[in-house]
């Protein structure tokens, strides 16, 4: 275990506690930063609605981590299979709303997603016969998936 994972994991194990919160937690090093599974009995507590707590979660324990570590690092944590089930649905989507787009020729749209799932769905369609690209602010903004 590296030095960025032992600090994740730790103030991933600090941040919990102070929420009553006891987890079990697994790291492995990823492209870009670290990974957590957390087990805990207390899963929608840390998921939230809408996944926004566990976003919250992830922000917050990047912020620490990239601190301790000089450079920025993504700290992403899987709770429960939430992201897991979230990626399914989003990748079924995806190539749903691309097979529409390439049989009418036009442009579709995906609202309200997670700076996590637009990538996520970016990187899903990254070498497909479409392109996907992120317009608007903040929590304005929306995916467009249109041909080539």
């Amino acid at each position: 275990m590296n030095d960025m994972e032992k600090v994740a994991k730790k103030e991933a194990e600090d941040l919990l506690k102070k929420l009553g919160v006891k987890p079990t937690i697994k790291s492995e090093l990823v492209e870009g930063g670290v990974r957590l599974v957390i087990d805990t009995d207390e899963n929608a507590l840390l998921i939230g609605k809408h996944g926004n707590t566990l976003s919250s979660l992830e922000l917050i324990l990047s912020l620490i981590v990239s601190k301790e570590n000089g450079d920025f690092v993504r700290v992403t944590i899987e709770v429960g299979g939430y992201k897991q089930e979230r990626e399914a649905y989003l990748k079924e989507l995806a190539e749903k709303l691309k097979e529409e787009v390439l049989s009418s020729g036009g442009e579709k749209t995906i609202n309200s997603l997670k700076p996590w799932e637009r990538r996520f769905v970016h990187m899903h369609l990254a070498d497909s016969e479409v392109v996907t690209e992120s317009t608007g602010e903040e929590r304005e903004r929306v995916l467009v998936i249109k041909r080539k």
